[in-house]
């Protein structure tokens, strides 16, 4: 496969590798140990100073036929392997981070699925502050369990998670309670001292893309609303930038100076199980936004298979790394567990050269 696709407005050239990137083959060897991850959705990764990078996944197929709603995975960028990250012990593995409770008022059962997150573990900082604040999901149950089906669920709140690093210790779980009903951590982004955090308004076919800003080093604190009119404190006043996103989405600055900000999302407007993933690109991170400028349609989307929520990770220059999920229905899956893990391709994104007149 090779996709080129030009931004209609001349601004940058998106350009796919024909073959997928080498990282699913690393996940391949890794879940065929069948020692910790078999397959799973999100793929959100974060960088480490050092050499190492988590991937952060919401649903786990674990060895054995075992479920949990959310681990990390640690890549050893230096040696090339993986390890997995999870709660409870060896012979009963649980998330590595539950929910404040696992069971609701309603008397039905609650998760934490993963969103993007952070690591502030800058070599200057004592080892001990080192954390990673990831920003995650509460869902709950809409029917018991014993007969619960896989679409059963409905968005309860946004919670902040504060990881210590590098043994990924839960050190807190703070809720987000502005009462805007989006779900932070959809994408984050550190911009120097301010961390951007985008949040997706879930109405079911249309989602729509929101933005906030915290404190990079402590993120929960003072956080201000992108308006039509600039920052406010008042989360009532936060404006809907774009619809058509996906709950798990990148917005990356890109390469070159003042070349502006890329968005990558899958394309919810188009039916579910076809949608593609695509391109949006702004001067500014808060908008507007122009597209979409198609950046890859998944082989995957075809009969009960889909693909869905891509990230991008900057991996040098104009380098991108590209991964998105793909599922299926529970049987499938458990019939091919291949189906169940993330694909990676590489991106290069460069500026367009000047048309000469």
């Amino acid at each position: 496969m090779n996709c080129t696709q030009p931004d209609e407005a001349g601004d940058f050239i998106i350009a796919v590798d024909p073959a997928p990137h080498s990282l699913g083959h690393q996940f391949a060897v890794h879940a065929a140990t069948e020692t910790g991850w078999m397959g799973g959705d999100s793929a959100i990764a974060i960088e480490l100073a050092g050499h190492e990078r988590l991937w952060l996944f919401s649903d786990t197929m674990l060895a054995g036929g075992r479920w949990v709603h959310n681990c990390i995975v640690v890549e050893d960028l230096a040696r090339r392997g993986l390890r997995t990250v999870l709660g409870g012990t060896p012979s009963e593995p649980e998330a590595l981070v539950p929910p404040l409770n696992s069971v609701g008022p309603d008397g039905l059962s609650r998760w934490l699925w993963a969103g993007h997150g952070i690591a502030i573990d800058d070599p200057a900082i004592p080892a001990a502050q080192h954390r990673a604040w990831v920003f995650f999901q509460e869902y709950r149950a809409t029917a018991p369990d014993a007969v619960k089906g896989e679409w059963d669920f409905a968005w309860v709140r946004t919670i902040l998670v504060e990881l210590s690093l590098p043994d990924l210790r839960v050190l807190s779980r703070t809720p987000v309670n502005d009462e805007t009903g989006v779900q932070w951590g959809a994408a984050v982004h550190r911009d120097g001292d301010q961390l951007l955090v985008y949040g997706v308004a879930d109405e079911g076919e249309h989602k729509h893309l929101l933005l906030a800003s915290t404190s990079a080093t402590q993120p929960g604190r003072r956080w201000r609303y992108w308006t039509v009119d600039g920052w406010s404190p008042r989360p009532g006043e936060a404006t809907r930038l774009l619809t058509g996103v996906s709950n798990e989405i990148s917005v990356v600055p890109l390469p070159g100076p003042e070349s502006g900000w890329l968005l990558v999302t899958s394309d919810t407007r188009r039916e579910f199980g076809t949608w593609p993933i695509v391109a949006y690109r702004a001067d500014s991170p808060g908008g507007p936004w122009s597209g979409p400028h198609m950046l890859l349609a998944p082989p995957e989307n075809a009969g009960t298979r889909y693909a869905y929520n891509p990230t991008l990770l900057r991996l040098a220059d104009d380098s991108f790394l590209l991964a998105y999920n793909v599922n299926s229905t529970y049987a499938d899956v458990m019939a091919d567990r291949s189906i169940y893990r993330p694909r990676f391709w590489r991106v290069r994104i460069s500026a367009r050269p000047p048309v000469e007149t």
